[in-house]
């Protein structure tokens, strides 16, 4: 799954902010699925935030090691393991 799949499933997801933390909710024929609740961190929920169909993996690793300061080598490697998390849990 490539990122303009994985921004374009963003819909299929209602989201709360909970402190720092965002909390996303599968929804399926507009039902939630609670059993398959997801928390993300705070450069998880700055990643969901910043993902839609014109990112990049680059421009995302970018942005993480600028807002969380960090160097671009661990932005990178975040960023995948965010990824496949979230593919995982969009396949479900």
């Amino acid at each position: 799954m490539d990122l303009n799949q994985i921004a374009r499933n963003k819909q299929n997801f209602a989201t709360k902010k909970v402190g720092e933390d965002l909390v996303l909710v599968p929804m399926k024929d507009n039902v939630a699925e609670m059993n398959a609740m997801f928390t993300l961190n705070e450069v998880g929920s700055f990643v969901w935030d910043n993902l839609n169909e014109e990112s990049t993996r680059e421009l995302l690793s970018l942005a993480i090691a600028e807002e969380f300061e960090v160097d671009e080598a661990t932005a990178k490697t975040d960023l995948e393991e965010f990824l496949l998390q979230i593919q995982d849990m969009m396949n479900g």
